[in-house]
């Protein structure tokens, strides 16, 4: 008499497809949810730039710097803030909580996201801190990903940060507009696009 059913070979032939399967197809969704934050942190970024630059049509084309105190007004993020209508902007889905608070801060930094240091802090009024003094807007980034784990990004140094969105980051210019950047970019002093 024959009986129906699995033999204990073929039973384990099938768990050894469908694990071979799992090992391929895993990766895949892996990195179809972070192109996923990847997006959403996207979107962030040109929400932040275009608070930014509505800060600047309110204050004389000046941009907001990061003086890193309530008595000099605060982070960047913190003087867009009426502009921003949505804090969960702040938050880039793949970071969550990157921001770091600089040593001799009173109080703590909350942004997933970083400014370009030669604009924003930079002898609080670096030498781009006025719209009408940037040369090519479409070529200079203001903010992007926490790359560095401070409140800032050199934009020399762009190379030897953590990009935290497959190998890259995403980045805010002046113009408003903003795209994901290879972490293989460089840029000038001043983060000018080279």
């Amino acid at each position: 008499m024959k009986r129906s059913g699995f033999t204990l070979i073929e039973l384990l032939v099938v768990i050894a497809i469908i694990a071979i399967l799992a090992a391929i197809l895993f990766p895949v969704f892996a990195r179809a949810r972070e192109k996923a934050r990847q997006s959403t942190c996207l979107s962030n970024t040109k929400q932040l730039a275009l608070g930014m630059l509505m800060y600047a049509n309110d204050y004389d084309d000046c941009l907001p710097l990061n003086s890193r105190t309530y008595a000099g007004g605060g982070y960047w993020y913190e003087r867009i803030e009426p502009y921003l209508k949505n804090e969960g902007i702040l938050h880039c889905p793949s970071l969550l909580g990157a921001g770091f608070t600089p040593s001799g801060a009173d109080h703590t930094y909350i942004a997933d996201y970083t400014c370009n240091h030669n604009i924003y802090y930079s002898g609080y009024g670096g030498p781009l801190t006025v719209l009408a003094k940037i040369e090519r807007p479409a070529e200079l980034f203001l903010l992007c990903d926490n790359v560095s784990g401070w409140d800032y990004v050199h934009p020399p140094w762009w190379a030897n940060y953590n990009h935290p969105h497959n190998d890259g980051s995403n980045v805010a210019f002046a113009d408003g507009h903003s795209k994901w950047q290879k972490n293989s970019v460089t840029w000038d002093g001043l983060g000018y696009m080279q």
